[in-house]
C-alpha cells in the first residue's frame, strides 16, 4: 500500500515538473505594446519662387517647434510628425497640396502656407474637410471677414494694422503728405487701406495713390514719382523683393522723403541686400527678439537661442509666428485626446477659438465662431523696427513704435 502511494506521488510530481518545464518561468510570453501611432500635422509652405524669403522663414518656425517639442516627449507622450510640402510660392499647387494631404487621411490638423493670396484658397479645402488650420502667416482681413469660419483661425495681426505705427510717427514728427504705393493683392491692399484710415486720422494728405500690378514694376519710376508729388512719407510696397527694390529705388532717384517705411523689410535678408542705403528705412514687425514672450513649448529666448544654433542667423517674426502656430496646435491637440488616444478635431478647433493665450509671438485671441470675423486675430499689435546707426558704422533694428516697447526715437532721412 505504502508503495502504491509513493509511486502514485513520484509519477504525479514527474508530471507537474514535465507541466512546469513547459512554461515560460516568467509567465507567458507578453507581446510588447506597439509604439503609439505619431501626430501628424501637414502644411504646404513657400520654400521657393518669389515669396520664398519669408516663406522658408515660417517653416523654419515649423521645424524648429515640433523638433522642441519631440524633445519634451511629443503631445501626450505621442511624437509629432511634421509633413511639410513646397508649394513654390503658388496658390494652385498650395491647393492641390492640401488636397493631397487631405485624401491621405493622416493629418491630424494642418499649419497654414505662407502669404494671404495662397492662405485664402486653401482655406476653402480645409473648411470644406473640417480639419483645424492654424495661420501664422496671412494678415488680410477678407480671408476672415464676413465668411463663417469654423475650423480656420489667425495668429499674425490683420494686414491693416501693420504700417499704421509709421504713419503716426510721421505726423508726429512735422509730415503732412504722404505717398502710397502698394502691390494690387491682397495683403498689400488690406495694409494700404490700414496706411490711409491712419493719414486721415492723423490729418496727413495723401498726395499720390499708386497700386502696381504683380511682377510688372518699376520700382525707380513709382519712387521719382513720390519725390515729384513732395511726399514727405514714403510708404507701402508688397513683399520682401519690393522692400529691397524700394530702398534702392528712392536712393537712386535721390528721393529724400523724411521717412520710409517698407513691408517687410524687418529681416536680415533686407539690410544684407540693401546696405547703407536701408538707413532710417521703417518696418513691421509682429515680433522682436527682445520682446518677452512664453509659449507653450518655449520661452522667446530659448525659441531664439535655439534658431540661432540651427540657422546662424537671427529668426524674423515670420519665423515666430510658425513657431507660435505650432504651439496653439500643440496644445490644443492635448487638450483633445481622448482617453483612448484619439483625437477629436472638434476639441481642437473649439480651442482654437475660445483660448485667450501666449505664444513665442505674443497674445494670441480671435474672434469666437458665428462672430462676424470669426477666427481674426485681435489680441496681438504690431510693433514699427527701424534700421539705425549702431555707432560703429552698422545697421542695427530698434523699436521706435508704440512708446510702451520702443528702444530708441526715431532717425529721419532728412
Amino acid at each position: 500500500m505504502r508503495q502504491r502511494w509513493l509511486g502514485a506521488l513520484a509519477m504525479a510530481l514527474a508530471m507537474s515538473l514535465a507541466a512546469c518545464g513547459n512554461e515560460d518561468p516568467m509567465g507567458p510570453e507578453s507581446t510588447p505594446a506597439p509604439a503609439p501611432k505619431p501626430i501628424t500635422l501637414g502644411a504646404a509652405v513657400a520654400e521657393t519662387g518669389r515669396l520664398s524669403t519669408p516663406g522658408e522663414e515660417v517653416s523654419r518656425g515649423y521645424r524648429l517647434a515640433v523638433e522642441m517639442l519631440n524633445e519634451k516627449g511629443g503631445i501626450g507622450g505621442r511624437k509629432v510628425q511634421l509633413v511639410i510640402r513646397d508649394d513654390g510660392s503658388d496658390a494652385d499647387a498650395s491647393v492641390r497640396l492640401y488636397q493631397e494631404m487631405i485624401a491621405s487621411d493622416s493629418i491630424t490638423a494642418f499649419l497654414g502656407p505662407y502669404s494671404s493670396g495662397i492662405t485664402e484658397p486653401v482655406i476653402g479645402v480645409t473648411e470644406a474637410a473640417g480639419i483645424p488650420l492654424v495661420s501664422s502667416a496671412a494678415a488680410a482681413p477678407v480671408i476672415w471677414a464676413n465668411r463663417g469660419r469654423q475650423w480656420s483661425v489667425q495668429v499674425t495681426n490683420p494686414a491693416p494694422t501693420y504700417l499704421e505705427g509709421s504713419v503716426e510717427l510721421a505726423a508726429q514728427s512735422g509730415a503732412r503728405t504722404v505717398a502710397l504705393v502698394w502691390e494690387d493683392t491682397a495683403f498689400p491692399t488690406a495694409v494700404a487701406q490700414g496706411i490711409r484710415d491712419a493719414a486721415r486720422n492723423s490729418g496727413l494728405d495723401i498726395v499720390m495713390e499708386q497700386a502696381y500690378a504683380l511682377g510688372s514694376v518699376d520700382h525707380e519710376a513709382l519712387a521719382a514719382m513720390a519725390r515729384d508729388a513732395g511726399a514727405d512719407l514714403f510708404i507701402g510696397g508688397g513683399y520682401s523683393d519690393d522692400a529691397i527694390a524700394f530702398a534702392r529705388a528712392v536712393d537712386a532717384v535721390e528721393y529724400r522723403p523724411l521717412l520710409t517705411s517698407l513691408l517687410l523689410a524687418s529681416g536680415e535678408t533686407f539690410i544684407n541686400e540693401v546696405g547703407a542705403v536701408g538707413r532710417c528705412v521703417i518696418s513691421n514687425a509682429a515680433w522682436d527678439p527682445t520682446i518677452r514672450t512664453e509659449g507653450y513649448i518655449a520661452t522667446n529666448e530659448m525659441f531664439v537661442r535655439r534658431y540661432e544654433a540651427a540657422y546662424h542667423r537671427m529668426p524674423d517674426y515670420q519665423a515666430a509666428a510658425g513657431f507660435g502656430a505650432v504651439e496653439l496646435l500643440a496644445e490644443g491637440i492635448n487638450r483633445a485626446a481622448t482617453p483612448t488616444g484619439e483625437i477629436d478635431r472638434a476639441s481642437i478647433r473649439n480651442f482654437l477659438f475660445a483660448t485667450s493665450k501666449l505664444t513665442v509671438l505674443g497674445p494670441f485671441g480671435v474672434y469666437p465662431i458665428g462672430d462676424a470675423q470669426a477666427g481674426a486675430q485681435r489680441d496681438l499689435k504690431g510693433i514699427q523696427i527701424q534700421w539705425q546707426d549702431d555707432g560703429s558704422g552698422s545697421l542695427v533694428k530698434r523699436i521706435v513704435h508704440p512708446p510702451a516697447v520702443s528702444q530708441a526715437l526715431p532717425c529721419f532721412m532728412r
